[in-house]
Order: C-alpha cells, then sequence, then structure tokens
C-alpha cells in the first residue's frame, strides 16, 4: 500500500470514489484536484427487501428469535466498529426492554477483540445478547429483515453497505453521525458514536414508539431505492468511457 498507492493515484486518469466522504479525504490527504475524482455510490442486492413474519419464521425460530423484537448489530467484531458503546448503552436500557428485544451481534472475529469479548461474554451468558458470528448471505438478509432496528455506530466508513441493506428490507437505521455514514444512512437516527446518552435515547425510543419506527421504516425503504447496482455500474462506465477518448 505505502509503496504503489499514492502512485498509482498520482498516474490515474480519473479515481473513483464510493461516497463524497472519501473523495474529500483523497484531495485533503493527497491534493489531488476535485475534477479528478468522481463519486459512484454502491448499491444494493435486489433480495434485500421486506420480509413479514411467516417469511422471516424458519430462521428466526432456529436462532429463537421473535420476528421485529431484537436490535441487530452487523460487522466484524473489531475497534472501528465500535461495538462497544452498543453494548454499554442496552445493558443501561430497562430491564423490560432488554427482555422484550436482545442485541443480537453478527459479524467475524477481527482484530483486538479480547477486550470486546470480555464485555459480550455475560451478556451472552445471561441470554441478552446473541452473537451469531458468520453468518451465510441468504440468512443474513432473513435476520436483517427481521429486526427492530440495525445499530452501527461505525467510527469509520468508507460507505457502509449494512445499513444500506437494512433500509432496502424497510429496517430503521441507527448510525453515526461520521465518515460516509450520513450519505447512506441519512433517513435513519443520526448518533455521536462517542455519545452514550445518544445511543441509549435511540434504543429506547426505537423500542417504545411504534408510529415513529414505522415512519422511519417507510422514509429508509424510500430512501434506499436511489441506490442500486445498475445505476453503478452505468456511473462507472461513464467514467471509463470518458478516460478512453
Amino acid at each position: 500500500m505505502n509503496r504503489y498507492f499514492e502512485p498509482g493515484l498520482r498516474r490515474a486518469n480519473s479515481i473513483i470514489t464510493d461516497s463524497s466522504f472519501v473523495k474529500g479525504e483523497v484531495m485533503d490527504v493527497f491534493g489531488i484536484p476535485s475534477e479528478k475524482i468522481f463519486v459512484v455510490p454502491l448499491g444494493v442486492e435486489a433480495h434485500f427487501r421486506p420480509l413479514n413474519g411467516v417469511q422471516t419464521r424458519v430462521v428466526l425460530e432456529r436462532h429463537q428469535l421473535k420476528h421485529g423484537q431484537y436490535f441487530l448489530a452487523v460487522g466484524t467484531l473489531e475497534p472501528r466498529k465500535n461495538l462497544s458503546i452498543v453494548l454499554r448503552a442496552y445493558v443501561q436500557l430497562p430491564h423490560q426492554t432488554r427482555q422484550r428485544y436482545p442485541l443480537v451481534l453478527i459479524g467475524m472475529k477481527g482484530w483486538r477483540t479480547s477486550a470486546l469479548e470480555a464485555e459480550i461474554s455475560p451478556l451472552v451468558a445471561s441470554g441478552q445478547v446473541r452473537q451469531l458470528g458468520y453468518t451465510p448471505r441468504e440468512e443474513l438478509h432473513t435476520l436483517i429483515a427481521g429486526a427492530r432496528a440495525l445499530v452501527y455506530p461505525s467510527i469509520y466508513e468508507g460507505f457502509g453497505l449494512p445499513p444500506l441493506e437494512a433500509m432496502a428490507c424497510g429496517i430503521p437505521v441507527i448510525c453515526a453521525n461520521s465518515s460516509s455514514l450520513p450519505e447512506v444512512g441519512e433517513a435513519g437516527v443520526l448518533i455521536d458514536p462517542y455519545d452514550e446518552g445518544s445511543v441509549i435515547a435511540a434504543l429506547c425510543k426505537m423500542a417504545d414508539d411504534d408510529p415513529w419506527q414505522m415512519a422511519l421504516s417507510s422514509m429508509s425503504r424510500q430512501q434506499s431505492m436511489g441506490f442500486n447496482w445498475a445505476k453503478c455500474a452505468q456511473d462507472t462506465l461513464s467514467v471509463y468511457r470518458s478516460v478512453l477518448k
């Protein structure tokens, strides 16, 4: 990376980034002019769509979960994903809320996980947290579509596919107000990823306010429709054509 990345940037006729945030970083860190960088957002796979309780039942029963009655966090277990703040906020929710809405964690182990695993273990033992680890793609869709909300407090993302996939399923997102996430998850609840209180408030409102949660669900679905792979491919092709002229 150190040897080839920056020289590659400087040799390129055009550069594609998947978010305006990353474009800004390339400009700020490497001094690349704005007109050389094209933002082409990613898309969401068509099978990420809303499912009802009948459609999710088989998968959810396998994990002892109920449709619309769990919070979901998706991502590799590593410091960048900022899962610790979700755990600290979750344990401060009212007991009845935690009883009704367990926290489900999906994702492989990443780097520097020992401290995080120490936080997770007692919550798993008590049944408040369900740690599913790596989940096959087809099952992931069902687990996302059956959630009450996706919690995604990641400190740094270049794009943020899980929030987009959740919104395509009509699932509201609680996500960080940092890096690229506001570009993707603007229809969700944007929280300060360093403020426990804002996470607690968002989780409580998501659990208790059904009309608000349903309104966010509709807005999220609508927002996701602006992101699709056909448009991503067409915009990428346009950049390639401009270079080849």
